[in-house]
């Protein structure tokens, strides 16, 4: 049985060696496996910024209410929302009958008294020239003057009604104080308006101001006069750059979020009650170190990365930074123009062979 057993295994030893020695077809031995194949770049210097954005909104920083001077009934509406207007601009009319009446009693009342200084100028003339000659007393001439003085307080009296009555009129005509549009109208024909009641809200569109949400966490990095980075939903492309001047906190919140207001002048096209986009700049690193976002691996050491050392990936630990654009900031563990490994660095180990191809 031995004998047979060995018998047996002969040929499979003979298999094995033909197998283990040389290529029959060129007599060469085999090659041994190749190195993984990565890309590698090399590390970069730039400047980063550390930002944080938030969604808000864009509101008017003067939003001023016309609301009526006096008590009319409403006879015209020229304005409705939406509409621009500008300085100056009628907007509505309310019925001026009344003061109009006023000022025609008034012209007529003054016309009434002139006429009466007019003629008591004649009697004080006169009893002046009576008492040179003895025929009228000293107090028949007091008596004329202060009579004048009477008529001529009363005329100037009947005047300032006229004046009032006239600027009534004339506040009857509601005009838009400043250029906007019209943002609310709280007024229609027919209605009565009292003194100080509301008729429209104008907002205006010339600088604005962004009123953004920020969380607890970045709360003690902001500060005023920072720069805000504002792009609207429906102007993408467009950027407009603002500035922090208030800093409030969040009404009703039990955090400490905040809420930022940034003001800016307005691109043209963008409105009061839009949403907008905001970036703040919070800070600016010169010189930072950069790989792409594919060469950082995580291993149990930490976050590595594969530096190329003669076709060898040495494994080097780092800590990182900010991501910006598909590339990280690396604050420890690099220096600039080292190359690491990007394709493939997640197969990879220290002292691993890799064969390097260029990037398509």
């Amino acid at each position: 049985m031995k004998a047979l057993s060995l018998l047996l295994l002969a040929p499979l030893l003979l298999i094995g060696l033909v197998a283990c020695g040389p290529d029959p077809d060129n007599g060469t031995e085999q090659e041994p496996p190749r190195g993984t194949t990565i890309t590698a770049e090399a590390v970069t210097i730039d400047t980063v910024r550390i930002t944080e954005e938030t969604l808000g909104i864009v509101r008017t920083t003067a939003a001023p209410t016309v609301a009526a001077e006096v008590a009319a009934r409403i006879v015209e509406i020229l304005a409705d929302e939406g509409d621009a207007v500008a300085a100056g601009e009628l907007l509505a009319r309310l019925d001026d009958g009344d003061f109009r009446l006023a000022a025609q009693r008034a012209r007529a009342e003054i016309s009434r008294l002139e006429a009466l200084i007019e003629n008591q100028q004649r009697q004080v003339t006169r009893n002046r020239q009576l008492l040179e000659r003895n025929m009228v007393s000293e107090s028949d001439v007091d008596n004329a003057q202060a009579e004048l003085r009477a008529l001529e307080g009363q005329l100037a009296s009947t005047r300032a009604e006229l004046e009032q009555a006239e600027r009534n009129i004339e506040r009857t005509r509601i005009k838009a104080p400043v250029d906007g549009r019209v943002e609310s109208r709280e007024a229609d024909v027919g209605g009565w308006a009292n003194q100080g009641t509301s008729l429209f809200r104008i907002s205006t569109d010339r600088l604005l101001r962004a009123q953004l949400p920020f969380p607890e966490y970045v709360a003690d990095r902001l500060r005023t006069g920072l720069t805000v980075e504002l792009r609207s939903p429906v102007a993408r492309d467009q950027q407009v750059d603002g500035t922090i001047t208030e800093i409030r906190p969040m009404l009703g919140s039990s955090t400490r979020a905040v809420m930022i207001i940034a003001e800016f002048d307005n691109p043209g096209g963008w409105r009061p009650g839009a949403s907008v986009n905001g970036r703040v700049v919070l800070e600016t690193r010169e010189g930072a170190l950069l790989v792409p976002d594919m060469s950082i691996v995580l291993r149990p050491a930490g976050s590595v990365v594969y530096v190329i050392e003669d076709d060898t990936a040495r494994q080097r630990v780092v800590r990182t930074g900010v991501r910006t654009n598909g590339m990280i900031e690396v604050l420890d563990g690099l220096e600039a123009g080292e190359r690491v490994a990007v394709d493939g660095a997640g197969f990879l180990t220290d002292g691993a062979p890799v064969n390097v191809s260029e990037p398509d």
